[in-house]
């Protein structure tokens, strides 16, 4: 069976399981504190996206809180430590289930936002909403009760194709991984040089941290098809070790790399190579004051001691978006947040127009990447 397919049979067999798990928690107090739970790497390498989503959300939360929540109602974020393994997720989704009593995931950070924490939200009947994940599969439909806000790897792929082609660039390589993140890189890096008229110079695997035997190879791969650009798809430490090794090969042109992979992680492990690396971005420039919203988040983080970023600007845009949804909810149970949520319109943040997408057919936005370009000063720039 096509993994397509898997995953839509299983989506219907939980649709009653979802009904089930919603009812038994409506009938819980109304009285309470509406708890969200986040699973995030707290700790371990990508922990400063993590923490910096967590306390973004946190700050969203304590202002909402201090406004006199919703209906009367505090908000409360649990973060369980993943460590940016998704066997961790899929554990730390059962515990905030279970144990927390979560009516909602949200904002979910790294390696498990794509696969296992939907999976994990199917199966225990709750929401998931804004994870830090390209995944097309989230955007598909496949999976119920999924609502993101970010654009889709697709787009951020297609926006790097376009580039290309308007400097001149002929060969266009690809680096992934082997899973379905990679293959879904793949089909769009394919799909949008085929809509050009071109292909793509070379595409190759690594695994995930770009260990030894696999590096070789993937340097020796891309390198075959003589690209002059090489987007950058695997996970940040992977991209780090083929970043140095092919520049040590004598490879001399351009890097591209996606949002979920081009954060200050890589920078600070590439180092000087980080320089001219250009890096999509789905949210605003967090930097700038020359939008409301730019000003508004600038004012948002020096109220909190927030330092601003491109993640804390989506954890911003996300967690505001959530407390508008609760907001309209009939109450805080999970199916009472997901029929808002589905019914949510988009909200002006001054600049930037951001909603809910839950599935192909429901993109409410229309899809905002942007490409910036990592500075000699260790600074993005637009």
């Amino acid at each position: 069976m096509h993994r397509r397919t898997a995953l839509r049979s299983a989506a219907l067999a939980a649709a009653p399981l979802l009904l089930g798990h919603a009812g038994a928690r409506a009938a819980g107090s109304d009285k309470g504190p509406i708890r969200i739970g986040q699973s995030a790497p707290v700790t371990g390498s990508l922990s400063q996206v993590g923490c910096t989503f967590r306390d973004a959300i946190q700050a969203v939360f304590s202002e909402t809180n201090a406004q006199g929540g919703i209906a009367g109602r505090p908000l409360e974020l649990v973060t369980l430590d993943d460590q940016d393994q998704p066997e961790r997720t899929a554990v730390n989704v059962k515990l905030l289930a279970s144990e927390h009593r979560a009516s909602a995931l949200f904002g979910f950070v790294g390696g498990g936002a794509h696969r296992a924490g939907a999976l994990g939200a199917m199966e225990e009947g709750l929401p998931y909403i804004a994870p830090v994940s390209g995944s097309q599969e989230l955007r598909s439909g496949l999976f119920p009760w999924v609502y993101t806000v970010r654009p889709g790897h697709v787009e951020e792929i297609r926006l790097i194709a376009r580039h290309t082609q308007q400097i001149g660039v002929t060969r266009v390589s690809l680096l992934a991984e082997y899973n379905s993140q990679g293959w879904e890189l793949r089909d769009a890096l394919l799909g949008a040089l085929a809509n050009q008229g071109r292909s793509a110079a070379s595409i190759s695997s690594i695994d995930h941290q770009g260990g030894v035997y696999s590096l070789r190879g993937a340097v020796a791969s891309v390198l075959a098809g003589d690209p002059q650009a090489v987007i950058l798809g695997a996970d940040y430490v992977a991209t780090a070790h083929f970043v140095e090794a092919i520049r040590r090969a004598g490879f001399n042109g351009y890097f591209y790399t996606l949002s979920t992979v081009g954060g200050d992680a890589l920078m600070t492990q590439l180092g000087p190579l980080a320089t001219g690396l250009s890096v999509t971005q789905v949210v605003p420039f967090p930097w700038s004051s020359s939008s409301a919203v730019g000003r508004r988040f600038q004012s948002f983080c020096a109220r909190h001691r927030i330092t601003p970023s491109f993640p804390a600007m989506e954890a911003f845009i996300s967690a505001t978006l959530l407390v508008d949804g609760l907001g309209r909810a009939r109450g805080g149970a999970p199916a009472q947040i997901a029929e808002s949520l589905a019914a949510l319109p988009p909200r002006d943040f001054g600049g930037f127009v951001a909603g809910f997408h839950s599935g192909e057919g429901d993109r409410r936005t229309p899809p905002q990447v942007e490409l910036t370009v990592f500075s000699r000063a260790g600074k993005f720039i637009q």
